[in-house]
């Protein structure tokens, strides 16, 4: 007896390839949809696969070796019950695991809160993928195209140079100094314009030494201001400039007064984009915190940075949701100007689901 196993795109084109070969006395013995494994497999349809059988006994028969036959066709008898037995075993396999969890929102959960999406925001997901009358399906491809598009939804993109002022908010230790430097050599370099920066952030030793040390490399102008009647000067010493970035000090997210203390600065820069800086590292519960804490500063844009520093990229989705505000940059390393990504050319269905930037 002779078993073959077939793929094809449809049952039809699989029937006419097991004829083709085995001939019309062939017997089917199973057929199932099947998906590749893998990431691939979450975005091409499924495939019918079907066993099929010959039986080769008349043959034998016919050839004077019956005997012999019938022990060739005892074996291969054996041999078919333990293939039917693995594929009982393989199909119960994957019904639990594969086809019941993508069935089965448990599945999804667990999977967004691996990527360390806030809880409000995962029941948030649900309730808009239930009102929908498109989905969530009970397959797993439109259950992820399901997702891609609440993604796309939350996650919203502003053009970048809005505004001639710019200036970067947020706690401490979320890379507002490197990323100014990055934004300072773009505008520079790559759109040729002329940029000054200022920088407020007197009390982290080393703060203004690692900006003026990125202002020599690329030759641009730096203020060092202490007070809001400092930069009031320096801003009419920068009047020739095209661009203006403003780096502040880090702020303890649980230290309002020191935020507040900002907030005089901000009013003199306005109009600007005041983009808040959370880490990809940070978690959900820090994020509503930080973003609560800074909204007195009227920040109007979301920068997220540190991509290179975690597996997990929830922050972005939290921020962008407890926010409510437009993503411009984010940034994925230390190298300055290269670590530096534009929000409109991010993929994020790839970034989400595939796991990979």
């Amino acid at each position: 007896m002779k078993v073959r196993k077939y793929y094809s795109k449809n049952q039809v084109e699989g029937f006419l390839k097991v004829k083709k070969e085995l001939g019309p006395e062939a017997i089917i013995l199973q057929t199932r949809k099947v998906r590749a494994r893998g990431l691939k497999g979450l975005f091409t349809p499924p495939r019918v696969e079907i066993i099929a059988a010959l039986d080769t006994r008349d043959s034998a028969r016919a050839n004077g070796s019956e005997s012999g036959s019938s022990r060739q066709l005892e074996k291969e008898l054996k041999e078919l019950k333990k293939m039917v037995q693995s594929l009982v075993e393989e199909t119960a396999k994957n019904g639990s695991n594969s086809q019941g969890e993508a069935k089965s929102h448990n599945y999804w959960h667990n999977f967004l809160q691996n990527q360390d999406i806030d809880p409000v925001l995962i029941e948030d997901l649900f309730t808009s993928l239930s009102a929908d009358p498109n989905g969530p399906g009970l397959n797993w491809a439109s259950m992820v195209l399901a997702l891609q598009e609440q993604f796309s939804k939350r996650l919203t993109v502003t053009p970048e140079k809005e505004y001639r002022n710019l200036v970067l908010i947020g706690p401490t230790g979320v890379g507002k100094t490197t990323t100014l430097a990055k934004l300072a050599a773009r505008y520079a370099l790559t759109f040729k314009e002329k940029v000054g920066l200022i920088t407020i952030d007197h009390f982290r030793i080393g703060a203004v030494e690692q900006l003026k040390a990125y202002a020599e490399i690329i030759d641009l102008p730096l203020e060092v201001v202490v007070t809001p009647s400092d930069l009031t000067e320096a801003l009419k010493r920068l009047e020739y400039c095209d661009r203006i970035l403003v780096d502040t000090a880090g702020r303890s997210t649980g230290n309002l007064n020191q935020i507040d203390e900002l907030s005089s600065y901000i009013e003199l820069l306005q109009p600007a984009e005041i983009h808040l800086v959370i880490s990809a590292t940070t978690r959900w519960q820090d994020i509503r915190y930080i973003t609560g804490s800074f909204m007195k500063l009227q920040y109007n844009r979301l920068l997220i940075t540190k991509l290179d520093e975690t597996v997990s990229y929830g922050a972005i989705l939290n921020g962008a949701y407890h926010t409510s505000q437009p993503l411009v940059y984010l940034t994925d390393g230390q190298s300055v100007p290269d670590c530096l990504k534009l929000a409109r050319e991010m993929d994020w269905a790839e970034l989400f689901l595939g796991g990979r930037r």
